[in-house]
Order: structure tokens, then C-alpha cells, then sequence
């Protein structure tokens, strides 16, 4: 009694429960990305998928069958999931149980890296079996590639919301085009607008993704403007930022030592978000810091309400003292969940020697990367 479980979700899918519908990823080809790199991509079958949903839908009567007092007997579940026979079901078990008591019940996630490369019939058939077998399943979501969206029909995304699709989460990474081929995207800024809002018509949630940094400091401005851009032409429900850093081992790093790309500063990733909002307009969707690679998580706010607020804030850090700000760099890469204004009362003497002995300039950023390459 196994379903299987990919390596990966977005974190906002925490809580999800995690339904593998392809394996691997169909491009592969990015440049900044390692994870699928020595795996050929293939699709599940639809029958092999139903049997995964059917074991979730298991897992769920059993922990839900443990009652005391009109609770969760968590002694019971205990001792049921001790005497599970691999490790296999030990983790289903324990992703169906964190599903019920963590997420209520509410979402799921389709993997692996673009399920809508599958057809639409077949990924119909799923998501109606879903809802079908999981009625307490509130929103279903999905990745999906730019050049992937912009093929499928606007009949064929009604067809998906009708099924039950709710949200597709996009890597558009950039809105340059220039920017799009130097890391190996494989998808055009055309596609992203003409992808985005198809999805958008179709009265589905749309997240998408920028990496602030990705086109080094020559294509710096370029990567915040034109991806500002695409924001304003499609206005996606959610723009999550994702801190581009060079992953050892990456064929970026193959770009880096041939000197054909220039790795921008922390701070001057900072200063591309700050760009790219200052080009906004009249969007209305949600920006979302939601991951540690980012440098200030608190840079999050509504489009059209918050805009002021995230440009005062970013400001703010930019104010401070460049001390105070290398301190706040080093802590925040070695995973301080906080900003600058909550590290006083922290013993940081070990930050403090690093700011005080490592200059700035191309150390120092090592230093910061070599933190961040845990995160990637």
C-alpha cells in the first residue's frame, strides 16, 4: 500500500498531499537546475495514478477510523504506523496524516516539473478521480512550463478548471527573452503572456516565478524591467521570488568560469526586486517572498494596496549601515528566519567576527553563495 511521492513542490504546497503524475522533467534543459539531470522524463499512466489516489484515499479512512473523545487517537495512529512494513508506506502514512492534521484536508499537489505536458483528456480523467475519491480536496495545483501553456487551448484550460484544476505554478524565472536563453529556459516572453493569460481566462490561479539576479549584472536591469513587463500584461494571481544563485556543479557555473556570466552582488539582486516593483502597474496579484534563498522574506504585499509599503521597506535596508547590513547578509544566509530589526537580541559573536575579518567584494559574495547552495 505505496503511492509514489517526486522530490519536490513549492513551498506554498507544504501541507499538500503529493500525487505523481510525471516523472522527472520533460525539458531538462535549464542551466540553473540540477535536479533531474542524470533522469529521463516519462508519464504515469492513468491507471497507475488512480491506484496511488485509491492508497491516499486508504490511508485516510484508516487514521480517520482512530477516534477518542471526537479526536484523532493519536496513541492508535502511533502504533499502526510502527507496525507498517517499509519505510515506503511509513512515509505515505505519514504524509496522509500531516495532510489531515496539518493541511485540513485541503490541497494537492501534481508532480513532477510540468504535469501539463500530459493530455488534457488523460489529466481530466485524474483530477475528476480526485475529487471523486478526495471530496474533502479543496484546491488542486500543479506545475506547468510557459512554452507548455501557451500550446494548450483555451477550450482545453475550461476543460482543466471544470475537472478541478485551481492553480498552476509556473518558473518563468525572467520576462528577457535575452535572459530566457542564457539560462537554458527554453520559452519565450510570448509565451509567457500568451500561456499566463489563457490560464487567467480560464479562471485559474496563476503563480509565477522570478529570479531576481538571473541574467548577471549585464542583463541586470533587463531581467527586472521586461519581467515587470510580463507582470503587467498577464496580472498573475501570485509573483513568487526565487533569489537566483550559481549552484556548484551547475552548467551556470560552466558559464561562470568561461567568464560569460557575471554573478550580480546580494544587494544588487535586491536592487533588481526593487526595479521590477517600481515598474508595476495596474496589477492587483499578490508578491510573495516564501523562501530562505530570498534576503528579505518580508518583502510580500498585494500589488495595487502594499506597492508603497514593500518599496519603504526595501529602502530601509538600504539605508542602514553597510555594517549592518553584512551582518544581516551573513545571518540571513546561514538561515536567520527574521530581518535586520530582530537580530538584537540574538548572540551573533561568531557573525560579527566573520563580518569583521571576510572585506567586501568577491569574498564576502563567496561567502553568501557557499550559504545559499544549501538552500538550491
Amino acid at each position: 500500500m505505496e503511492f509514489q511521492i517526486g522530490p519536490i513542490r513549492p513551498p506554498s504546497e507544504a501541507n499538500s498531499l503529493l500525487l505523481r503524475v510525471t516523472e522527472n522533467c520533460p525539458w531538462n534543459k535549464c542551466k540553473f537546475c540540477m535536479l533531474y539531470k542524470t533522469k529521463k522524463f516519462h508519464t504515469r499512466t492513468v491507471e497507475k495514478i488512480k491506484k496511488d489516489i485509491d492508497v491516499m484515499a486508504y490511508y485516510r479512512d484508516k487514521i480517520q477510523n482512530h477516534q477518542l473523545n471526537g479526536n484523532l487517537d493519536i496513541v492508535a495512529i502511533q502504533k499502526e504506523f510502527d507496525q507498517l512494513s517499509t519505510q515506503n508506506e511509513k512515509e505515505c502514512y505519514y504524509m496522509v496524516f500531516h495532510w489531515l492534521t496539518e493541511g485540513n484536508s485541503h490541497s494537492i499537489f501534481l508532480q513532477d516539473a510540468n504535469t501539463l505536458v500530459l493530455k488534457t483528456e488523460w489529466l481530466m480523467e485524474i483530477l475528476k478521480y480526485i475529487r471523486q475519491k478526495l471530496p474533502e480536496i479543496q484546491r488542486v495545483t500543479s506545475y506547468g512550463r510557459a512554452d507548455t501553456l501557451s500550446r494548450i487551448t483555451q477550450e482545453q484550460f475550461y476543460q482543466l478548471k471544470a475537472a478541478g484544476l485551481d492553480r498552476i505554478h509556473s518558473g518563468f524565472e525572467t520576462g528577457s527573452d535575452e535572459v530566457l536563453e542564457l539560462i537554458g529556459k527554453g520559452s519565450t516572453q510570448k509565451q509567457q503572456i500568451e500561456g499566463g493569460k489563457k490560464v487567467k481566462q480560464a479562471g485559474i490561479e496563476l503563480s509565477i516565478y522570478f529570479m531576481p539576479g538571473a541574467g548577471g549584472k549585464v542583463y541586470s536591469q533587463k531581467n527586472a524591467i521586461e519581467t515587470a513587463n510580463v507582470i503587467n500584461a498577464i496580472n498573475p494571481d501570485f509573483v513568487r521570488l526565487r533569489t537566483f544563485v550559481v549552484k556548484a556543479g551547475s552548467l551556470m557555473e560552466d558559464l561562470v568560469k568561461a567568464g560569460k556570466f557575471i554573478e550580480c552582488s546580494d544587494i544588487e539582486k535586491l536592487q533588481e526586486i526593487k526595479m521590477m516593483l517600481e515598474h508595476i502597474q495596474n496589477c492587483s496579484g499578490y508578491l510573495a517572498s516564501d523562501h530562505i534563498i530570498n534576503l528579505l522574506q518580508n518583502v510580500n504585499g498585494y500589488l495595487d494596496k502594499d506597492l508603497p509599503a514593500m518599496l519603504e521597506y526595501i529602502n530601509s535596508f538600504f539605508a542602514l549601515p553597510r555594517e549592518t547590513q553584512r551582518k544581516y547578509q551573513i545571518a540571513r544566509r546561514m538561515g536567520f528566519a527574521g530581518d535586520w530589526t530582530m537580530m538584537d537580541g540574538l548572540n551573533y559573536q561568531n557573525i560579527e567576527n566573520i563580518e569583521k575579518n571576510i572585506p567586501d567584494g568577491e569574498q564576502f559574495e563567496k561567502l553568501l553563495n557557499h550559504y545559499m547552495d544549501y538552500y538550491i
